[in-house]
């Protein structure tokens, strides 16, 4: 399908929708990515064999997660090993969840992205006979990340080059404002004291 407009309202059976039209409606202007938000599905460890995952919402591809309680997971025991807790997408089996993906005793596991399953890294977790340690990784953008408007990034950079060149120009204001203190005919004084070489007519703006 070379064109697609929507949505709009059936009339006798004309227009019918897949959830992938809605997800694609999504991703053309939201990236995949957890909730920015502090404890947006942060890990947290409850004991050596049962992690927590704090309330949060996500979205992967389009799709929306919602945890809306405090989601409890049992993590592997009594040996060496790192696992990670993942956010999965599969769009084959219509799931999209939290689950806890095993590597070896030294190496993490590796995230599966394909065109049926996209996975999200909330934590790495290292266990190590009677040690747990939980290394959380929401915000490495290679992993996990935050979700934000596509294109946002354009904005911010915009954003950054003119915060870089107001603040050179800055400079520049504010050294001429110095120097020019009492020098034109009419004096501007910015200073907290009352100007004392002042003249009739001469504007002294008090800092407060």
């Amino acid at each position: 399908m070379a064109e697609f407009g929507g949505f709009f309202n059936s009339v006798n059976g004309d227009r019918k929708y897949k959830s992938e039209d809605f997800a694609n409606y999504f991703k053309a202007f939201i990236g995949n990515g957890i909730n920015p938000s502090t404890d947006s599905l942060r890990v947290v460890k409850i004991s050596n064999t049962q992690i927590k995952i704090l309330p949060g919402s996500a979205c992967i591809n389009g799709y929306l997660y919602l945890n809306t309680t405090e989601l409890t997971k049992v993590i592997p025991s009594g040996a060496t090993k790192i696992v990670r807790v993942v956010l999965r997408l599969d769009i084959a089996n219509r799931i999209l969840n939290v689950a806890i993906l095993e590597g070896t005793d030294t190496e993490s596991p590796i995230l599966t992205r394909n065109n049926s399953v996209h996975e999200l890294s909330l934590a790495k977790i290292t266990i190590k006979n009677d040690t747990v340690i939980v290394e959380d990784e929401r915000g490495q953008a290679s992993l996990c990340g935050y979700m934000s408007f596509i294109g946002v990034n354009d904005l911010q950079s915009m954003w950054d080059l003119f915060n870089q060149q107001w603040g050179l120009q800055k400079e520049i204001w504010q050294d001429w404002f110095t120097n020019m203190q009492g020098q034109s005919i009419r004096g501007i004084y910015i200073q907290s004291n009352k100007p004392t070489n002042h003249k009739v007519g001469d504007i002294w703006i008090e800092l407060l």
